[in-house]
């Protein structure tokens, strides 16, 4: 990621988030809002990022997925105090969760006003502060959030916003094909369908997948009966193929 002219009010960030989209997309939005970025793909990579940082340099601001495998939530949120004790640790997600530990909530799709704004209210207040997110099950939900797809394109350049849509979209499909085997195969638990499709629902939020996110989110929160199950898969298939042929279609027309 490029170096730029940044403010010296502007921190840096430590994004944390397992869904590689979210991860590039969020840390492009950072980017170009003046912060410094630092990724890492789970929480323990990001302990062990931490732990090997010059004494001082540690980032100020830790944004960190609130669901992901692995260590996360109010443990990670603790083990990331011990190390950045003055931090200001901020939750995300696409719904509210337990946030204990941490010092803010931000929702998904992300924006940095969000991050901003926790930033100055903590600087002003000196007390938690707690953002606020929009539903994910708006009955009329399109299948790409053009606000969303705009404020991206003016991000980046054109060939690695392609490249976020295609990764997004291959990531996709190939979690609910994977649901698709699981269930054929009557193996499909719970808890492996919740965590397939939070994965195809953070992703999808970030760059303004609203149809396919909206879809998983029933999947995770197990807004089906068995029996539609193959239906609801077929469902986020049928999204990833929308969303490709909108997005062919704004190629031709660019």
């Amino acid at each position: 990621m490029p170096d730029k002219v940044r403010s010296r009010e502007q921190p840096t960030v430590l994004v944390i988030d397992d869904d590689e989209v979210s991860l590039e997309v969020i840390s492009v939005m950072l980017d170009s809002a003046g912060y410094r970025v630092l990724q890492a793909p789970a929480g323990d990579k990001a302990l062990k990022q931490l732990a090997g940082l010059p004494a001082g340099s540690g980032p100020s601001v830790v944004l960190a997925d609130l669901r992901m495998p692995g260590l996360c939530g109010r443990e990670l949120a603790l083990a990331i105090r011990a190390l950045l004790p003055k931090a200001m640790i901020v939750a995300m997600s696409a719904t509210p969760g337990d946030e204990d530990g941490y010092d803010g909530f931000v929702g998904k799709p992300f924006h940095p006003a969000s991050l901003q704004k926790l930033t100055l209210q903590r600087q002003r207040a000196g007390q938690r502060a707690r953002g606020k997110t929009a539903p994910l099950d708006d009955p009329k939900a399109p299948v790409l959030d053009e606000q969303i797809y705009s404020k991206l394109q003016r991000m980046m350049p054109a060939a690695s916003l392609a490249e976020v849509y295609r990764v997004c979209i291959g990531d996709a499909r190939t979690r609910a094909l994977e649901m698709r085997d699981l269930v054929s195969k009557d193996k499909a638990d719970a808890q492996t369908l919740r965590r397939l499709a939070h994965s195809i629902k953070g992703g999808a939020g970030m760059v303004g997948a609203r149809l396919l996110a909206k879809t998983a989110a029933q999947i995770e929160l197990g807004s089906y009966r068995k029996d539609d199950l193959p239906d609801s898969i077929n469902n986020l298939l049928d999204c990833c193929d929308q969303l490709q042929r909108i997005l062919m279609s704004k190629v031709k027309a660019g």
